[in-house]
Parts: C-alpha cells; sequence; structure tokens
C-alpha cells in the first residue's frame, strides 16, 4: 500500500513541479503587437490625389500603403532583409507576404504620405496597418494570421510564426 502512495505522490509533485515551471500563457511574450486599443485613425487624411488607397509614412521613413483590394506593403531600407531587398507585401490571394528587391517601388506614391505616429491604426478595406509605440509598422488583412506582417528597426518579420527576414 505504501509503494502505491508513494508513486500517486511522486506523481503528484512532477505534474506540480511542470505547472510552476511552464510559464502561464500569458506570460509568454506576442511578437506582434495587440493592436486593438490603438487610436483609429480618419482615412481622409491618407489618401493622395490621382492614387486609389490609403498611404502613409512611418516615423522611421518606411513608406506604406492599403489598396482598394486590402493588399498592403511598405516600400523603403528595409532593415535585416537581404543586400537589396527593399519592399515587404501581402497581396490578397498570396498564401505569405513577400520580401523582394526592386526597382519600382508600388509603396511610394511620389506626393507626400502623411506620418502615422505611433499607436495609432488605419483600417481599409479590411486590412489594418498600425505603427507601434516604437515606431515600428504591423499589417495585417482581417484575422488572417498569415497575411500578417512587421517592420521594425530591426528587421521584418512575416507571417504566422514572424519569420525574420535573415
Amino acid at each position: 500500500m505504501a509503494s502505491t502512495q508513494q508513486r500517486v505522490v511522486v506523481g503528484l509533485l512532477t505534474v506540480l513541479g511542470l505547472a510552476v515551471t511552464a510559464p502561464p500563457v500569458s506570460a509568454q511574450a506576442a511578437v506582434y503587437p495587440d493592436i486593438d486599443n490603438y487610436t483609429a485613425v480618419n482615412n481622409e487624411i491618407y489618401r493622395v490625389p490621382d492614387e486609389e488607397g490609403v498611404w502613409l509614412t512611418t516615423p522611421l521613413g518606411i513608406h506604406c500603403a492599403i489598396d482598394d483590394s486590402g493588399s498592403y506593403g511598405c516600400s523603403g531600407a528595409l532593415p535585416g532583409g537581404a543586400a537589396g531587398d527593399n519592399e515587404v507585401a501581402w497581396f490578397v490571394g498570396d498564401p505569405y507576404p513577400r520580401l523582394y528587391a526592386t526597382a519600382q517601388p508600388r509603396f511610394v506614391s511620389g506626393a507626400g504620405q502623411s506620418i502615422l505616429n505611433g499607436e495609432h491604426v488605419i483600417d481599409y478595406h479590411g486590412a489594418r496597418c498600425a505603427v507601434t509605440r516604437e515606431s515600428g509598422i504591423y499589417c495585417v488583412h482581417g484575422d488572417d494570421p498569415n497575411s500578417q506582417l512587421m517592420v521594425t528597426s530591426a528587421r521584418v518579420l512575416r507571417g504566422p510564426d514572424a519569420t525574420p527576414s535573415s
């Protein structure tokens, strides 16, 4: 009988030990920001004459846009990527955001693009792009985790697992 009780006690201690050493889910840091409480902006401020969609610039100087289809992307000096990569984008129908080099950046309007400040979000045609407190840009289409992209001061992150550019 004592050996059965000892096994039960050892089993309980093992389970309790695992529960104590495993970090709680709420303590695990999320890579992408929670933008639900960011301040929404008036889309009209981010319109550019003779262009569809909304256009913005981050405090870090990255140019971004969301077009009328809900596709979005950013152009500029993207940190942490391969030499020459200057654009990251997700297009409706894509399984994953693209990171690439182009001689004709599509997210620079040629006109003045308003700056989207930290902890503000623009919501347009099912896509949301937000500037974080640290001046990074995060975009997502609806609740599709595969569409996520983020440009920070150090790297580009893409997709549901936040695959880094480097």
